[in-house]
């Protein structure tokens, strides 16, 4: 009777630590459905067109405003730049499509930071200032800094619906490989999120380079 007690114990226990085991082993191989980018709001522009003659894309999705938390602080920067302060705000993004990506480019560390790998959702704490609400329809641009992903403030910009004509300017613009000299015509167009002079800038930079050579 005791050799069947202990031979009842054991296989209860063999079976608790497999099941343990496998439940532990997908819990670590479990692949998360996030997309975790930081915000880098000591970036001087954010938006479509950044930079002098426009810094290229990492990536850019459309999507739709899922989760709104409660804007944080303000924070000092701690960056010796005077009296500025961010206020940090986490909201997250439920991807509808992606317009484009690549991986982040490599950094002073020369380390190479995680690359999209068709997450769903997108996070980051980059929300304050952007006026939106849940369920807003947006378009997000983000680049690359020291190797990772990341995302200067007001590059997540509203958009009416997903067929909104600045994704087609988007569109078009990555299609001829981020030339703003393909969207010249479009300058009216982004007048009305205050983005026509960024536009213009860089379009200036590539005709100025253009006739350089």
């Amino acid at each position: 009777m005791k050799t069947l007690i202990s031979l009842l114990t054991l296989l209860v226990l063999g079976g608790f630590m497999v099941s343990k085991s496998g439940a532990f082993e997908k819990s670590v191989n479990a692949k998360t459905d996030t997309l975790k980018v930081p915000f880098t709001y000591w970036f001087p522009s954010g938006g479509p067109f950044t930079g002098l003659c426009g810094n290229p894309y990492s990536l850019v999705f459309t999507g739709t405003v899922s989760k709104l938390y409660s804007p944080k602080g303000p924070f000092p920067t701690g960056r010796n730049v005077g009296e500025v302060f961010y206020s940090p705000q986490t909201g997250i993004i439920l991807i509808n499509d992606i317009k484009y990506k690549t991986a982040p480019t490599e950094g002073y560390s020369k380390k190479q930071g995680h690359t999209y790998d068709g997450e769903g959702y997108f996070i980051s704490d980059c929300f304050n200032d952007l006026k939106l609400k849940e369920g807003d329809k947006v378009i997000a641009f983000v680049y690359s800094y020291e190797g990772e992903y990341c995302i200067p403030g007001n590059s997540i910009l509203k958009l009416n619906n997903f067929k909104d004509s600045i994704v087609g300017s988007i569109e078009k613009y990555i299609k001829n490989n981020q030339d703003p000299l393909s969207i010249r015509s479009d300058t009216t167009l982004w007048a009305k999120y205050g983005l026509d002079y960024a536009l213009k800038q860089i379009i200036e930079c590539r005709l100025s380079t253009k006739k350089e050579k």
